[in-house]
């Protein structure tokens, strides 16, 4: 039997919410020895679980804040590790254990986890292209940007493998850094999930953030403007930036659009398995969202739902070769209210079936051996 190895998969944010870590977990505990690290309770009952502060206490309060936004600001980026509150408390809380593999969740994660040493190395999993993380901030472009491309130079061929969500954002890392990376897809665990009829009137629905870049404006009007008979149900979790307030706003207390409390994600499928069609329309603003694959799609499809996307490359190219809904001409809400005119309801059904179909295809249960060949290849090099 191989032998099992402990790995810490550690994340800087509330773990229970971070569906890719999740699937990792479930999946290596059965494999490995595994611990879990970030914001937050434990997510899973048998494994163990380090909590890390949102917020840790920054090292000599306000004048290290300062300091730390200087030296982000004037490029010592050497500097800021020792800086960083979060890093810190993830070497007192971890760094007296004994780790074979981190499994470093996006690069602001990494630093710490390279000073865990474990004996194996860090697997980096970065869940999007760094540098446009937030490109639609002019703070983040003059202060973040760099420090985040630093990292990419100097940090990422530390890690002994890296690993990335779709080919696009691969193919730039390649072109980039020259930087060879793993495609995982954030793929939905499957569910034993029956396609059912489609409903009177067509029930549309999304879920995910309530992001200001998601555009998620123009759906509401698409629903809003349609002559089609249709609904539109949004699960939106509000991180602070006022969208959601501005999306209802829009919405206007209009009868077919409603606003839903968001569902934790282990119930997120079995939730969204009473609508007929998910929508995933996010304009390309950002690189990023130009190659979107998101959790929500792959959620969908586990609902046994029809899609409508936009011509996003990523997701466009699995529903056309997969035959599982619409792919819009352009991003445009006229261009979504138009093609929801044309939509029938038996149609709808030939769609879900299909998502029956290629939902084991589809699951996570695919992607998630990717992950033990991974970890089991790490075996096969020299010994750090």
């Amino acid at each position: 039997m191989p032998k099992r190895l402990a790995v810490l998969i550690l994340t800087y944010t509330t773990f229970s919410s971070e569906p890719r870590a999740l699937k990792q977990a479930r999946y290596l505990k059965g494999l490995h020895d595994v611990t879990t690290a970030g914001y937050g309770t434990a997510p899973f009952a048998d494994v163990g679980h380090v909590e890390l502060a949102a917020s840790p206490a920054q090292r000599w309060g306000t004048p290290g804040r300062l300091l730390h936004l200087a030296v982000l600001g004037v490029r010592l980026h050497r500097l800021i590790t020792r800086l960083s509150a979060r890093d810190r408390e993830v070497h007192t809380k971890l760094g007296d254990r004994t780790w074979d593999v981190v499994i470093a969740h996006d690069l602001w994660s990494l630093e710490a986890a390279l000073g865990l040493h474990p004996r194996l190395g860090v697997v980096l999993d970065l869940h999007e292209y760094a540098p446009a993380e937030a490109t639609h901030s002019r703070i983040w472009r003059l202060v973040m940007k760099p420090y985040v491309e630093w990292l990419l130079r100097e940090k990422m061929p530390l890690a002994v493998h890296v690993v990335t969500v779709g080919e696009g954002i691969a193919e730039r890392y390649s072109a980039e850094y020259n930087q060879s990376s793993t495609v995982v897809t954030n793929a939905t665990p499957f569910h034993d999930i029956a396609a059912g009829p489609a409903g009177d009137p067509l029930r549309l629905v999304h879920s995910g953030v309530a992001a200001p870049e998601r555009c998620l404006d123009r759906t509401i009007l698409a629903v809003v403007n349609t002559s089609a008979n249709v609904t539109l149900d949004l699960y939106l979790v509000d991180i602070g930036t006022g969208e959601l307030e501005r999306l209802r706003a829009i919405a206007g207390g209009h009868p077919r659009v409603r606003f839903q409390e968001p569902v934790p994600y282990d119930n997120l499928v079995e939730t969204l398995s009473a609508y007929d069609i998910g929508v995933s329309v996010f304009p390309p603003v950002t690189f990023n969202l130009e190659w979107c694959l998101p959790n929500k799609f792959f959620d969908f499809i586990q609902a046994r739902l029809a899609v409508i996307v936009g011509p996003s490359p990523e997701m466009a190219r699995i529903v056309r070769d997969k035959e599982l809904g619409l792919v819009l001409e352009d991003f445009e809400s006229a261009t979504l209210a138009h093609a929801l005119e044309t939509i029938s309801a038996a149609q709808v059904v030939v769609w879900k079936e299909s998502a029956s179909a290629r939902a084991w295809e589809l699951s996570s249960e695919r992607q998630m051996d990717v992950w033990g060949e991974i970890i089991a290849s790490l075996t096969q090099l020299p010994i750090q």
